[in-house]
């Protein structure tokens, strides 16, 4: 009797070690399947959020601000892991898990185009160049650039000088 108690603790307790290592692998499984950007469009919810960073983007068209608008990425029953709230530039990542998201994911939300040749619908040209710097420091890689906590990041549409 003794013999076959033990040997139902093993076997059940195996069971349900197989069932939590079969249940983790599928959840971590998924979570490396989605890419960036599907992870940056899909709804969010603010109790399942890990990774919570908060960019501030400005852009510059010929020296005028341009508004980047409250409520990008959010709309009746969806929040979006990449958004904003107010239209003062802050955009908020909001994720289940750390990504490197980029200014490509951010744009993907915001439905608007955003290259080295582009930002919205202003197009460098042989009298007008884009630029963009992140802390103050002009960088080269525009919608590739990863989104960090407390980054200031500025992109102009300027004239070209001679």
């Amino acid at each position: 009797m003794k013999k076959n108690t033990w040997l139902w603790i093993i076997g059940i307790s195996a069971l349900l070690a197989l069932i939590w290592f079969a249940s983790a692998s599928t959840r971590e499984g998924t979570a490396t399947k989605r890419t960036n950007r599907e992870i940056a469009m899909s709804c969010m919810t603010h109790e399942s959020d890990t990774f919570h960073i908060h960019p501030t983007l400005s852009i510059m068209v010929n020296g005028e601000p341009i508004v980047v608008p409250a409520d990008i990425g959010i709309t009746p029953g969806c929040m979006r892991a990449i958004h904003t709230h107010t239209p003062d530039g802050i955009i908020h990542i909001e994720s289940n898990e750390p990504r490197d998201f980029t200014l490509a994911d951010f744009f993907a939300n915001w439905e608007k185009p955003f290259s080295a040749t582009q930002i919205l619908e202003h197009v460098a040209d042989d009298t007008h160049r884009i630029r963009m710097t992140v802390n103050g420091a002009e960088v080269d890689t525009f919608e590739n650039t990863i989104l960090r906590d407390k980054d200031q990041i500025v992109i102009y549409y300027e004239p070209v000088t001679p």
